[in-house]
């Protein structure tokens, strides 16, 4: 895995400057639209209609296959912004962050979950904004003067919607090879990983990648529309 900056714990500013740079990286943008119509889970329909086209034993094997293809496809290569959060490392694909800024104020919405901050006035939109700590069950934090807030675009199969997610300090882009990519272990039926696409290895680091359109579950989302609506 090959570094895009060797800084650690960025400034939002540094981080918006990579951003910014990223934005014209043909490496980078030539792939999404091929790399995203394999991620739209086409498999089951194949799956379906395998059988018809194909017997015994070697149906089986395809539709097996399909089946890990399918689960290999969460977590892809490409560029991730990682982040600090309770001593950990985390990933979010970069197409999905369109900005980091840097602590700012914001409205406590009544009768929300405790992992939700508030909502937050940006060049006059208004983002709900989440403390991805309390949403992972960890122990809080003060905020700091370099706490970032980092605004991802979230979709779902009604329509597409901005969020900002506190984290304890962004650390730099990362350039994620296919090799040093792992699928996320099973811990179990009583814990959810569905929001994780997988582990990326960086040297002896290893960095959870996470799915951010899975971070909340469709409710907490009308609940954070409305939120933000009223």
């Amino acid at each position: 895995m090959s570094k895009k900056k060797k800084k650690k714990q960025e400034s939002p500013e540094e981080m918006n400057e990579l951003l910014a740079e990223i934005e014209n990286d043909p490496s980078l943008l030539d792939k999404p639209d091929k790399e995203d119509q394999s991620s739209q889970k086409p498999v089951k329909k194949e799956k379906a209609k395998t059988p018809e086209k194909q017997s015994g034993k070697r149906a089986e094997v395809s539709a097996s296959a399909g089946s890990d293809d399918e689960e290999q496809v969460r977590a892809k290569p490409g560029k991730y912004i990682t982040f600090r959060l309770a001593g950990e490392d985390y990933g979010i694909y970069i197409l999905s962050v369109k900005e980091i800024i840097g602590m700012m104020n914001v409205t406590k919405v009544p009768r929300t979950p405790d992992f939700v901050r508030g909502v937050i006035n940006l060049r006059g939109k208004v983002h709900p904004v989440i403390d991805l700590r309390k949403r992972f069950g960890m122990p809080e934090k003060e905020d700091d003067e370099r706490t970032p807030i980092i605004i991802v675009e979230i979709k779902n199969q009604q329509a597409t919607s901005h969020l900002g997610i506190v984290v304890d300090a962004v650390s730099e882009v990362l350039n994620v090879e296919e090799e040093n990519l792992e699928q996320t272990p099973s811990f179990g039926v009583d814990l959810d990983t569905d929001f994780i696409l997988g582990l990326a290895k960086n040297d002896e680091q290893v960095i959870t990648l996470l799915d951010i359109d899975r971070i909340l579950t469709s409710r907490q989302l009308v609940m954070l529309d409305q939120a933000k609506s009223g």
